[in-house]
């Protein structure tokens, strides 16, 4: 009994002083760490970097190309009538060309519309990967806060069990109860023991899984002192015309869907010609040192237009446009699918948001009459009308309403946030 006591003081001292040490973190806190050191965020804003730099006005612009080129050459002749004869020849060459598409078929317009358009979609996957992120570390938090209540149940509960054991084991030395009931409340003592254990573990996991989420290394050095609080409820009907709105998963859909006709534009700026300037200077040189003052110079400028039209390829043209017009029909199929789906999973959520406010309601009263009834039979088991197997069941009526109180509390507020995030206010 002396060891029992023991590990329970030791434990509660513990849990006091790592709670004191370390800093106490809010949820906008965690939310801003996540979302500054989370590294899967990191990679997808690296993709919408490259998106970005891939919207360009190159394609409007001329190409400029310079060229230079130095050589010599040195011929021996041999021949029978003029003997022996050796030339050296040094040329020397550069130019300067520009290349400018002036038309085709309004292709260019369309490639600069679809690299915006991918740009626009790899910013909202980036807004998805914040809204997910945001989510989980809001479930994480308050999961916390949850456990911590249970674990301050369990100690609550643990104490109780320990003032009755020790009420039990004087009555037991006085003769007034038998062995019997001395045992069992050193049984329910022991479980109590273990009860606190286990959600102690609970608790040190969910730590070690935010500080993870959190990306905040291999040790705890933060702790969470907050209360669930339920906003007020929320209107279905305006939660459905924000979704449709909003949602950030229907943003990238109709994206999606426009880029899908940006592909047919693309296709039918085949059917039209192409037209292009070009013009460039060029200068060349060539001396004959084994003849005096002898070389051959040429310079000068040139410039032009040239048309290339796609009369006939065989039809691909047409395949190709059936195709990606398939394709465009696809991707409104399957916005109006995830439509269908997320509008699915928002009545959903809703029932149970809607539900569990109510249970809520219901298990914070029974907690309330619980907690009056257990002190209640606190006094009348202390002053024997109550038996140690009957107080035993208010304890448990009581710790009973806690945790149903608590996972009321919680899966109302999960849902809450769920909500918030189908209606694309996390990102706002």
């Amino acid at each position: 009994m002396i060891n029992l006591r023991l590990k329970t003081i030791l434990l509660l001292s513990a849990l006091s002083l790592a709670a004191g040490a370390q800093k106490l973190m809010t949820l906008d806190e965690a939310i801003l760490q996540a979302l500054e050191s989370n590294y899967s965020l990191k990679i997808t804003r690296n993709d919408e970097t490259i998106a970005g730099n891939n919207v360009t006005l190159a394609p409007f612009l001329p190409s400029v190309t310079g060229t230079g080129r130095q050589s010599q050459t040195n011929n021996n002749t041999e021949s029978s009538s003029a003997g022996e004869d050796r030339s050296l020849t040094n040329a020397y060459a550069a130019g300067l060309s520009l290349n400018w598409r002036l038309f085709d078929g309004f292709g260019m317009f369309t490639d600069y519309s679809r690299q915006k358009e991918l740009l626009a979609m790899s910013s909202q996957r980036v807004k998805i990967n914040v809204e997910n992120l945001i989510m989980r570390v809001c479930s994480e938090y308050y999961n916390i806060i949850v456990q911590q209540n249970r674990l301050q149940s369990a100690l609550t509960s643990l104490t109780l069990s320990r003032a009755r054991y020790e009420n039990a084991e004087e009555k037991y030395l006085l003769g007034v109860i038998s062995g019997l009931d001395l045992q069992q409340a050193r049984i329910d003592l022991n479980a109590d023991s273990s009860a606190v254990l286990t959600q102690q573990e609970t608790v040190i996991s969910a730590y070690i899984r935010m500080t993870n989420l959190l990306n905040a290394g291999h040790e705890v050095n933060f702790n969470i002192n907050d209360t669930i609080i339920l906003a007020p409820e929320i209107d279905i009907d305006s939660l459905r015309q924000r979704t449709l709105t909003f949602n950030n998963q229907l943003i990238l859909a109709r994206q999606g869907e426009k880029l899908s006709l940006y592909d047919i534009e693309s296709v039918r700026a085949d059917r039209y010609p192409t037209i292009n300037f070009s013009t460039g200077y060029n200068f060349s040189r060539n001396e004959y040192p084994w003849q005096a003052n002898s070389y051959n110079q040429t310079s000068g400028l040139n410039w032009g237009f040239n048309l290339s039209w796609n009369i006939f390829s065989g039809l691909e043209t047409n395949r190709r446009l059936a195709n990606a017009k398939i394709e465009a029909e696809s991707s409104r199929f399957a916005y109006l699918d995830i439509e269908n789906e997320i509008l699915g999973e928002l009545d959903l959520l809703y029932n149970i948001y809607r539900n569990n406010r109510i249970v809520t309601n219901f298990e914070t009263q029974s907690a309330e009459v619980a907690r009056a009834s257990l002190e209640i039979a606190m006094e009348r088991y202390r002053l024997g009308s109550l038996s140690g197997l009957e107080f035993r069941e208010y304890q448990n009526n009581y710790l009973n309403a806690i945790n149903r109180r608590l996972t009321a509390l919680y899966q109302a507020k999960i849902s809450e946030i769920g909500l918030r995030l189908l209606a694309g206010e996390l990102t706002e």
